[in-house]
């Protein structure tokens, strides 16, 4: 009894060991390139359908199973197709082979005078012992199925052009490179504005003193020289400062870019009133800053201003603000602004001789009727500020009142009172006075009546 107790604690040792054996089975996986055998490091590693971890600078991973099933592996990496296999669970260390990326690359080639393509060049890449080569096409480009994380290198050989070459780092995306060719004896100048980088045209090029050519539409221009040499380069464009320069035109310049600087030629602002009479201090704002003040002849000067369109803000109280662009293209140009008057209310009061309120009085500017007065005898208009205005109220039964009103800057609360003498009764008058005259009519009817009858008394006395 005692025996087979001991016998059964000691199987069960044992399964409990090889347990623990089984759950401490590791596995190494070495990532490496399939190409050059370089390890690759960052690699993704999936175990099982899941994300397990990534291999380290040397590029391995060390995992840890059970060691009771097979194991799916799947590793990943920028630039490389996909490995995946199933792993025997008894494996201990894993080699994995990444195949790079069949990518495309496209080498484009044009002239460096005219930006045409070129075609019927013969390109040549090259990597690792594999070199492959093409003609350009109509295009002037050529097509290659080149491996990922790759470096390559190009040789580029034309007709009537210097021979290119350089190196291309082919990542993990498809890539385009152009390449300007040159003319075996022809120097392209090219010529921007420094500030705009728009291209100059008309610009005159000189090489030692003599004038070879304006730049085009595009602000090039191509001329014929020897390389290796030193030459003396002037620039000249209206409006531009002279650009200068002594360089050598070496075999490997393409495009010789030149930014030159506008030269100051100045501008005049003129500003007047509606009356076309001169503003002093009008303040004018370029660019949206205060620039300057206009004079007592309403001119402000300012030398420094360039070719260009500038956006330019006239102020002054008691007129409205004007703006507008000016685009300065000749020396000291005027550029007339016109500032219209600004407005303010004007309250009218109008009442009769005994200061008594008018409503409904009718109210003209300079014979324009605006309005009637309210029932408190009132009526607000808006004046032009520094003008003279007529203004005429007028009511059936009223004599018309006018005043000259003008309406000065800083007056915020303008007031005039019209006042309206009552108008006379005509056809009362015209009864009354026809009263009086038959009044008078009857009273000498009367008196001549009672003369005939005193007339009459005497002579039946006289008998």
């Amino acid at each position: 009894m005692y025996s087979q107790r001991h016998r059964f604690l000691f199987a069960l040792l044992c399964v409990f060991l090889l347990c623990s054996t089984v759950q401490a089975t590791n596995l190494l996986i070495s990532v490496q390139d399939g190409i050059d055998n370089t390890t690759i490091p960052h690699a993704t590693v999936f175990l099982n359908g899941g994300n397990y971890a990534r291999t380290n600078s040397l590029g391995q991973v060390y995992l840890t199973h059970s060691g009771l099933n097979d194991l799916d592996i799947k590793v990943s990496m920028t630039g490389y197709d996909e490995w995946s296999g199933l792993v025997s669970r008894n494996t201990t260390s894993l080699l994995v082979n990444m195949s790079r990326k069949t990518l495309t690359l496209k080498v484009s080639l044009y002239d460096s005078d005219t930006l045409l393509p070129v075609s019927g060049a013969q390109v040549n890449i090259s990597a690792e012992n594999v070199t492959l080569g093409k003609l350009s096409d109509i295009s002037g480009s050529s097509l290659f199925g080149v491996n990922a994380e790759t470096l390559y290198s190009v040789n580029i050989v034309a007709p009537n052009y210097q021979p290119r070459s350089g190196t291309i780092d082919m990542a993990s995306e498809n890539r385009e490179m152009q390449y300007w060719l040159l003319a075996g004896n022809r120097f392209a100048i090219e010529i921007k504005d420094k500030e705009g980088k728009v291209p100059v045209p008309d610009a005159e090029v000189r090489i030692d003193n003599s004038l070879v050519g304006k730049t085009d539409a595009n602000g090039r221009l191509v001329i014929p020289v020897t390389r290796g040499n030193s030459y003396s380069i002037e620039i000249r464009k209206s409006g531009y400062q002279t650009y200068t320069e002594s360089r050598i035109i070496s075999d490997a310049d393409a495009i010789y870019s030149v930014t030159i600087t506008k030269a100051p030629v100045g501008a005049f602002i003129y500003v007047v009133d509606e009356n076309r009479v001169a503003l002093t201090g009008a303040d004018v704002y370029i660019n949206g800053n205060l620039s300057g003040t206009t004079n007592q002849y309403g001119r402000s000067t300012f030398p420094n201003l360039v070719l260009g369109t500038y956006p330019v803000e006239i102020r002054k109280a008691g007129y409205t603000t004007v703006s507008r662009p000016i685009q300065v293209s000749n020396a000291n140009d005027d550029y007339t602004f016109v500032m219209s008057f600004d407005s303010a209310d004007l309250t009218l009061f109008v009442q009769d001789s005994d200061q008594k309120v008018v409503p409904d009085a009718s109210i003209s500017l300079n014979g324009n009727v605006l309005g009637v007065t309210d029932v408190h005898g009132q009526y607000v208009t808006k004046l032009k500020l520094n003008t003279l205005y007529n203004i005429t109220a007028s009511k059936e039964g009223y004599q018309s009142a006018s005043i000259e009103k003008q309406v000065i800057q800083g007056n915020a609360t303008a007031t005039a009172n019209l006042t309206l003498g009552r108008s006379l009764d005509w056809g009362l008058i015209t009864i009354i006075a026809a009263g009086v005259i038959g009044v008078l009519a009857l009273f000498a009817i009367i008196r001549m009546l009672g003369h005939r009858k005193r007339r009459h008394t005497l002579r039946r006395n006289d008998i």
